[in-house]
């Protein structure tokens, strides 16, 4: 009786076993090298093991595509509770430890947006703002959910080639119809979002994509005090003017 308590005391208060991971070609070395500093720097702040991937060999389908390989080969290999996944245009800026942030009864955690619907309504005050999932930044459970919710998202062939990737064949899984054709209403599968955790915004702040005009786009997707900085849907010229100007903010 008394080994079966402390056995559960152990499992209680242990840390759990961490890895960070990333992946970028050579299209992305410049700003991909700059996430891999800091990701370094994070995951040895926090004793978390890190892997940064070259992508070399990947030829069937668009490089944002690897993620996903990467996250199921090692959710396969058991040997860390969680995996977390880093897109190599986010930059982490603050030493917050991520593991205070996970539901541990979620199987993914991942940051949602207020973003303007694609389901476009003749009268503009009529225009729906909807909270979507950005898969730049995602913490996966070791689980059997978590590889089948992968693979799952794997075989969604027909988004190979979206402009959004693995993000539209998330959508798809999880109901955003209207984000993916514009006249068919949204269905949520309340039986996948009941694993999935929401993260605060400051886990994956996406700064505007014309950031250096005067426009005030996706001023939602902003955090004031963010651990992480997502250059997501820049162009490639002002995603490394950006790192340039605000460089420092890094760790």
């Amino acid at each position: 009786m008394i080994n079966i308590l402390k056995l559960k005391l152990k499992l209680l208060f242990s840390k759990p076993k961490v890895k960070i991971i990333s992946a970028y070609d050579d299209r992305f070395s410049k700003i991909g090298k700059i996430s891999q500093l800091t990701i370094k720097k994070y995951s040895n702040y926090f004793k978390f093991d890190y892997q940064i991937y070259k992508i070399n060999k990947f030829k069937k389908r668009p490089p944002a595509w690897y993620k996903i390989k990467v996250l199921i080969e090692n959710l396969k290999n058991n040997n860390y509770d969680y995996i977390i996944w880093v897109d190599s245009d986010a930059f982490f800026c603050r030493y917050i430890n991520i593991m205070d942030y996970i539901d541990k009864d979620k199987n993914l955690s991942l940051v949602f947006h207020n973003v303007l619907s694609l389901r476009k309504s003749k009268e503009t005050y009529l225009n729906n703002i909807i909270y979507a999932p950005n898969t730049g930044f995602m913490v996966f459970k070791n689980c059997d959910w978590s590889r089948s919710f992968l693979e799952l998202i794997w075989s969604q062939k027909n988004f190979i080639n979206h402009p959004n990737w693995d993000n539209a064949a998330v959508y798809s899984i999880l109901g955003y119809n209207s984000e993916i054709k514009k006249k068919i209403k949204n269905r949520f599968n309340k039986k996948i979002f009941d694993k999935i955790d929401k993260l605060p915004l400051i886990w994956n702040s996406i700064p505007n994509r014309n950031y250096f005009s005067q426009s005030n786009e996706n001023m939602s997707l902003i955090a004031f005090d963010p651990v992480i900085v997502h250059l997501a849907g820049m162009r490639r010229k002002n995603r490394l003017k950006f790192i340039k100007f605000f460089k420092k903010i890094f760790i």
